[in-house]
């Protein structure tokens, strides 16, 4: 099980750049901010430099290194920079036009370079000053202009294997802006851990509290408490913390253990799941990796009984090699094994946290938005994401400057081949840029 963590680090992410996984929208007012800082010499060749980035977007990019400085392929292989730029030609087509949309500081600025297939692919460039060549450079999601809603409907039911989506207004104006099968159970990979954060929320959790890694909790990436020691103190909020903006497994299983799991159970239907027995029992991710690590354990699990399933974890499964190298690498029982939940469950989840008000919580969701949001559109953004060889769900709480609610989910579901993560990316930044335009 993998989770969105920083969808931005999924892509090309190059030396000046790579550190700044800020959300845009932060980036953008920071900007206006600094750009007096900018000469405009600089401001010239920054401009230039996204020109010649844009031009070697290409099926056979030449003369890379002539817009680089020496110290950007100290740090990166050329090569890897070709196959980029190819790729990036062959998936959204050749750039025709180049527009600044900010700059930061006295030597980066944020570029978005439109295609001829309709793509806009928002790039962030750092230059030397001196000179103007590039010592930087960060490629985010692309995204295709769309008309509305329909428009991303239509490119998400294109896509193969099972499909959910929901858009709708909360605070007083419910009801689905755009939907497709939103109340179907799917797999939706880490974005079960919302449930993990709801209990904590009904069980009042002192999040000031502190507790001690156990060695039982320790599972597999995302996250790094793995490779914390035994022991090593944490508060509540820290675990839960890190659970929600970088996806730490094991900081997940610690708070699942420290929650309850027959609690978490219990209350799934308070929550907002209107299907409950799908996520029974309700999986730890050391667990849930050990299952799918053996075929004979993950064929077990599928043919046994909900109760049956129950005696697995306490005797079998904690016995079970915990591997990331014998993970599968293609879908295996995606439809069978993981954490299920529609689309319009998640968004009752999402408007939980909303009517409750809880500072805390919203505050935790809003760490990570999974892609980049326009915060003088939408100033608040909680998120929680997750994927899976097949899987693969994206889940927002957005708050619009007009103060209309809205929560964003969609899932992909495909039990016979790996997902094209930057194509639902794509989707689904298009529909976020629709949810800041806020004309529904």
């Amino acid at each position: 099980m993998r989770s969105i963590i920083v969808l931005l680090s999924l892509f090309i992410a190059l030396p000046a750049a790579a550190a700044d996984k800020r959300p845009a929208g932060r980036a953008v007012k920071k900007a206006a901010e600094s750009a007096d800082a900018m000469k405009p010499a600089v401001r010239k060749k920054l401009i230039r430099a996204a020109w010649s980035v844009a031009s070697k977007i290409s099926p056979d990019p030449k003369k890379v290194e002539a817009a680089f400085s020496h110290v950007f392929f100290e740090l990166v292989e050329k090569e890897k920079v070709v196959e980029m730029l190819k790729s990036l030609r062959e998936r959204h087509g050749e750039v025709k036009r180049v527009s600044l949309s900010a700059v930061e500081g006295a030597n980066t600025a944020h570029f978005i370079f439109h295609t001829d297939r309709e793509y806009m692919l928002p790039v962030s460039v750092t230059v030397a000053p001196a000179s103007g060549l590039i010592t930087g450079l960060f490629f985010r999601p692309a995204y295709q202009h769309v008309a509305g809603m329909g428009d991303i409907k239509e490119r998400l039911a294109a896509l193969p294997g099972k499909k959910s989506l929901l858009l709708t207004r909360l605070d007083g104006r419910d009801g689905p802006v755009e939907e497709l099968e939103p109340d179907e159970p799917l797999n939706i990979g880490s974005t079960f851990k919302l449930y993990v954060l709801a209990q904590l929320q009904d069980s009042k959790a002192q999040w000031k509290k502190t507790v001690e890694l156990p060695a039982a909790a320790r599972s597999l990436p995302s996250g790094r408490l793995h490779a914390w020691p035994e022991g090593a103190p944490f508060t509540v909020y820290t675990l839960a913390a890190q659970m929600i903006s970088e996806s730490d497994n094991t900081a997940t299983d610690a708070l699942i253990d420290l929650a309850g799991r027959r609690n978490i159970e219990r209350n799934l239907g308070k929550f907002g799941h209107y299907s409950p027995d799908r996520l029974k029992p309700f999986l730890k991710t050391s667990e849930y990796f050990r299952i799918k690590s053996s075929t004979a354990a993950a064929t077990e699990w599928v043919l046994a009984r909900q109760e049956e399933r129950y005696d697995l974890l306490d005797d079998k499964v904690p016995s079970l090699p915990l591997s990331a190298a014998a993970l599968p690498s293609v879908p295996f029982e995606v439809s069978n094994i993981g954490w299920f939940a529609s689309a319009s469950d998640l968004c009752r989840t999402m408007d939980r946290f909303r009517r409750s008000g809880d500072r805390t919580v919203l505050d935790m969701l809003a760490i990570n938005p999974g892609l980049p949001v326009d915060r003088a559109a939408v100033p608040y953004a909680g998120y929680k994401g997750g994927s899976d060889v097949g899987a693969i769900n994206m889940t927002w709480l957005l708050r619009t400057r007009a103060s209309a609610w809205y929560c964003l989910s969609a899932t992909w579901n495909d039990d016979l081949a790996p997902l094209d993560e930057k194509e639902f990316f794509g989707i689904m930044q298009g529909a976020l840029k629709l949810v800041e335009a806020d004309n529904f």
